[in-house]
């Protein structure tokens, strides 16, 4: 199993950081066809194949995405998807 780990600090409010972590998760969603909710400030998502959480925190965000064997392959594309919309948004 392969794990995507970043986290990003940010200068943003709450408000514009959650939008962006909703944004981020529909392409995510678009891409992967993965499901997701909101719990509190953790946003948790799933699939066949994958599943993981961004946690909104006060001045940073934390990526965890686990991958199967089979998804594995995949993980140096999807951690550069992560990483350029997050460096684009988050700035």
């Amino acid at each position: 199993m392969a794990t995507v780990q970043i986290k990003r600090k940010h200068q943003l409010d709450k408000d514009q950081v959650r939008e962006e972590i909703q944004n981020l998760a529909d392409k995510l969603s678009k891409e992967l066809s993965a499901n997701y909710q909101w719990k509190g400030d953790r946003l948790e998502f799933k699939r066949s194949g994958a599943n993981g959480y961004i946690d909104m925190r006060e001045g940073e965000v934390d990526v965890e995405i686990k991958l199967n064997m089979l998804l594995t392959p995949l993980k140096s594309t999807i951690e550069k998807t992560v990483n350029d919309y997050l460096d684009e948004r988050l700035g």
